[in-house]
């Protein structure tokens, strides 16, 4: 609907409702003036008569009033057409009311009665006139069922009279029908004018609105004309001012921009694009000085199990503070960068010697290997590093970054946390790693994957008491290859979870075979990946693994990082807790001295400790790695639990564990490591030896360690 038609419909509804009260208060008076003049005709029954009209009338009052309440809340219930519509319906009930009179009147009234309920018909069709044809429908729907009433008067009550006075009617109803169009008309001439001049007066408002302003703004233009020329430099003045801050500021935003664009979001140090422009001045520089730039290629060790196990906000947050730590490390013409994920990269300028490169490295070793407090977690991490040097390593960007991450891998694939120069033998390796990730893909579908065993003898006694099953991959091309050799790479391709399932398989059956062969082997040990445990399956893996083998749960030892318990989630010591209720031995491996305390070691279900083969290979000449040693054999004291060495390789070595404590010994002075089949023969020469012993004490053999 336009809006000219809603503010004809307000008018009209207004008007309407404006004469509501007083035409429904009429309907009292009236009901209870024809009450009283025919009640003595007709009796008790006119009373439901006069109860309907005063219903009828108090409903109509009840109409207005909420009419009244919607237009004060801006109509918000009904729109003005509704209420028109409304207020159509309830004169049509009214007017039906007033009808219904001629049902309680007696046929045989007198003449003068009839006559004087024709006047009242007339009268009350006449009264309509007043308010009424603002709204034609509204004005038909009362006076139509009056004016049928008083047409049908002869069939009640059977009089020439009556027959007349209905003719009559007939022409009273067609005259008020052209009143009512006539007021009608007039009512929309009305509001036509009355919306036009409404029209016309807000038009003549905004008009002088306009002049008003025209004047002020004349005004105004005239001040700023009068205005001294003092005034006028000084507002240049602040203009220019304003120029110079808003140059300024663009200079700011562009800054920022530029910024962003240049450093790492997380960390905010410079990204990959700033650290390649660096990097070429700082060839460019140390070319003409002639001095050399070395190249550091950092990635932290165990990252990505921090940031899968305690979330990425935690990792986030560890990038942060390393980031910090490595940037109080250099100096201010130094530059540290971040590649991405926990890769970070220095470059040192002006280097004169490459030994004055060793102090700084310590420094960045110590740096981050320091514990890092987040949230409620005390993170311990390493980073290993791998270190260029220009022009010896590489004469451009692209090549001493791509040598320093060789060397950086170097690290990676010995040990982690040390930090290695780049050799042109490092190089090679790093194609040839490449080139069996490709072959280690099928190295499980083609039962390339082999399984060795390296005894473990109880030190007292030198029984052999267990195994350890140490993983060989049996190349086509290669050869055998020692775990080292290929399973960093399973781990960075997720391959880990195949040769792992496939190891755990292998030992468990050898071991179920050994026991029916009647040796005395207790326990085989299998290494579990971290990442492993953080699957989520281990546990469904191990049990599925016993039942399908035939081993006994206490045949098996799991050995797990010791990284798992330094981090020490929850999920880890959940998964841990299910293994240990399988009936698996559990056993820390690689144990060092970044052990927890025994307190904290107290929360996971673990049989035995064993100690780190490099701390182990050093005892007799660093005394550091001897209290190291000490340290965590006092530790499994404490908890009551066994004690394992792994790289013993001379009798000083046996001598040590033996005087402190330590329980079980392995490594090249008494066996390599050998398939399975060399175990049983072993055994079965030593028990044909001891007459059939059931466990031979084992001769004690040196190896060569090379």
């Amino acid at each position: 609907m336009s809006k000219p038609h809603q503010q004809v419909d307000l008018l009209c509804a207004q008007s309407l409702f404006s004469s509501a009260l007083s035409a429904n208060l009429s309907i009292f008076a009236g009901t209870a003036l024809i009450s009283a003049y025919y009640y003595q005709y007709t009796g008790p029954a006119l009373i439901s008569w006069i109860v309907t009209m005063c219903l009828i009338a108090g409903a109509r009052i009840l109409l207005s009033r909420q009419y009244y309440r919607d237009q004060k809340n801006g109509f918000s219930n009904y729109s003005p057409a509704k209420w028109i519509n409304f207020y159509t319906v309830s004169s049509f009930i009214s007017g039906a009311g007033w009808a219904s009179l001629v049902f309680y009147l007696p046929q045989n009234l007198e003449t003068i009665h009839t006559s004087i309920l024709y006047i009242i018909f007339f009268s009350i069709m006449a009264a309509t006139v007043v308010a009424l044809p603002v709204v034609l429908p509204a004005y038909f729907a009362y006076t139509t069922p009056i004016f049928i009433a008083a047409l049908s008067l002869p069939f009640f009550i059977n009089s020439w009279q009556t027959i007349y006075i209905s003719i009559a009617s007939v022409f009273y109803f067609l005259f008020l029908l052209v009143a009512g169009r006539i007021l009608n008309r007039r009512y929309m001439q009305s509001f036509a004018l009355h919306l036009e001049n409404e029209a016309l007066i807000s038009k003549l408002h905004d008009e002088i609105i306009q002049k008003e302003l025209a004047q002020k703004e004349l005004l105004d233009n005239q001040l700023v004309l009068e205005e001294t020329v003092e005034q006028r430099t000084k507002e240049l003045t602040e203009m220019n001012e304003i120029l110079v801050n808003e140059i300024n500021e663009r200079r700011r935003i562009e800054s920022n921009l530029k910024h962003i664009a240049h450093h790492d979001n997380l960390t905010n140090l410079p990204n990959r694009l700033l650290l390649n422009a660096r990097l070429d001045h700082a060839i460019e520089r140390a070319k003409r000085d002639k001095l050399q730039v070395a190249i550091m290629f950092i990635d932290l060790d165990r990252f990505k199990t921090i940031n899968d196990t305690l979330g990425h906000d935690v990792g986030d947050k560890l990038l942060i503070e390393i980031s910090k730590r490595l940037e109080h490390c250099i100096r201010e013409d130094d530059t540290v960068a971040r590649l991405g994920g926990d890769e970070f990269i220095m470059i040192i300028e002006q280097v004169h010697d490459i030994g004055d490169l060793d102090a700084l490295l310590k420094k960045i070793m110590k740096a981050t290997s320091e514990p890092v407090p987040i949230n409620e977690h005390r993170l311990t991490i390493s980073a290993s590093i791998g270190v260029s040097i220009y022009p010896d390593d590489g004469t451009t960007a692209e090549h001493l970054m791509r040598n320093a991450d060789a060397a950086m891998y170097y690290v990676k694939e010995n040990g982690r946390h040390k930090y290695h120069f780049y050799t042109r033998e490092l190089t090679s390796p790093a194609y040839d790693r490449i080139l069996l990730e490709a072959d280690l893909k099928n190295s499980v579908s083609n039962n390339e994957i082999r399984v060795y065993y390296q005894p473990q003898l109880d030190l007292q006694s030198k029984k052999i008491v267990g195994v350890e099953a140490l993983a060989r991959w049996q190349h086509p091309q290669l050869g055998i290859l020692r775990s080292k050799q290929f399973l960093h790479i399973a781990e960075l391709s997720e391959l880990i979870h195949q040769i792992g399932e496939t190891v755990l398989t292998l030992a468990c059956q050898q071991i179920a075979k050994w026991k029916q062969a009647g040796l005395a082997i207790e326990t085989v040990a299998v290494n579990i990946s971290s990442k492993q445990v953080h699957r989520g399956d281990l546990v469904e893996l191990v049990k599925n693994t016993l039942q399908q083998t035939g081993c006994e749960p206490h045949w098996l030892e799991l050995e797990i990082e010791q990284s798992l318990i330094t981090e020490g989630s929850q999920q880890t010591i959940t998964t841990l807790q299910q293994l240990r209720a399988l009936g698996v031995s559990l056993v820390i491996d690689k144990a060092d001295a970044d052990l927890p305390p025994a307190k904290q070691l107290k929360k996971f279900p673990v049989n035995k400790l064993k100690i780190k083969r490099s701390i182990v290979r050093d005892i007799d000449d660093d005394m550091k790695d001897a209290a190291q040693v000490n340290k965590i054999i006092s530790t499994g004291k404490k908890l009551q639990i066994k004690l394992v060495a792994e790289g013993v390789e001379n009798s000083s070595h046996e001598i040590f564990l033996s005087a402190h404590g330590c329980d079980y010994v392995q490594g090249y002075y008494y066996f390599r490591e050998v398939p399975g089949e060399q175990i049983e023969k072993e055994f079965s020469e030593k028990t044909s030896e001891k007459d059939g012993a059931a466990q031979p004490k084992i001769k004690l053999i040196k190896f060569n360690t090379d």
